[in-house]
């Protein structure tokens, strides 16, 4: 979410707005300390969070695969 030219609710709302985009699962890992706004616009724009340091490599795979499973089967449902 901290990035250098744009920050990472930026290029959440350029992935969101863009139709070829939009089906892309995203998942934030983050050391940013996220306020309640932030909970609120991440829940209805990525498939994930994690703070940084609160998983193991095992939990972090499982979730990536777990959000291109659902991504697969979102796109399979709009017929993508």
């Amino acid at each position: 979410l901290l990035m250098p030219i744009m920050d990472g609710f930026e290029l959440l709302n350029i992935l969101k707005d863009d139709q070829s985009l939009k089906t892309i699962p995203v998942i934030v890992i983050t050391s940013k300390d996220l306020t309640e706004e932030d909970y609120a616009f991440l829940s209805g724009n990525v498939d994930q969070v994690i703070q940084k340091g609160e998983y193991s490599r095992k939990e972090l795979i499982a979730r990536i695969n777990t959000a291109i499973k659902e991504s697969n089967l979102k796109m399979l449902k709009e017929g993508k």
